[in-house]
């Protein structure tokens, strides 16, 4: 444009750059903390600024923003997903924990949200925390309309010997709510595309 970018635009495409590969987040990371400095108060300039750190191969950088944030919005949702994604990435037992414990008291609000149970899935995952990895990875296919693969999820999930007491009920519980979903698109001849394939 002849008078240059707006800050939306310098914002958006800064977002845009940084699917572009480490180069891409390395400019992105310099366009955003530009940004940051003209609009200190933005929570979402900050935080992909800290998504952007991360991916440019900064992440003790970009984990220092992230608790800031944290500690500034505790129990913010955009900034406990944005900061787990982050975690997720960076990969490791230490990482997959902190998000879990992060994402833990979001857990009773965010039941219903796929994204939420994905990520928290991961976490859980990197953890090493397979009962709490396959319960939300289960809850994640129920969430986007997988009921079967969800129902599979949670068969397989009862075999698995490190699920005690209490979580085998709370399995056998989400097993007898999704199972009539499963069998009435079963009767409508409704199947799992991906199921399919395999």
């Amino acid at each position: 444009q002849k008078d240059g970018l707006t800050d939306a635009q310098r914002y958006g495409q800064a977002l845009a750059a940084m699917r572009g590969g480490r180069s891409g987040a390395n400019q992105a990371r310099q366009a955003l903390a530009s940004l940051l400095q003209t609009h200190p108060d933005s929570l979402f300039v900050a935080l992909a600024l800290g998504e952007a750190e991360s991916r440019a191969g900064q992440p003790v950088q970009a984990n220092a923003r992230f608790e800031q944030l944290l500690r500034e919005h505790p129990n913010s949702r955009p900034v406990s997903l944005t900061y787990a994604e982050i975690l997720n990435e960076q990969g490791g037992r230490e990482a997959g924990q902190r998000a879990q414990a992060m994402l833990r008291p979001l857990l009773s609000q965010s039941g219903n949200d796929p994204v939420f149970q994905q990520r928290y899935a991961r976490a859980s995952e990197l953890a090493g925390d397979s009962v709490r990895a396959s319960e939300a990875y289960a809850e994640a296919a129920f969430l986007g309309g997988r009921p079967e693969q969800a129902l599979m999820q949670l068969q397989a999930l009862k075999r698995n010997p490190e699920l005690d007491y209490v979580g085998r009920a709370r399995v056998d519980a989400r097993i007898e709510t999704i199972t009539p979903t499963v069998l009435e698109l079963r009767r409508q001849g409704v199947q799992d595309p991906e199921l399919d394939r395999r």
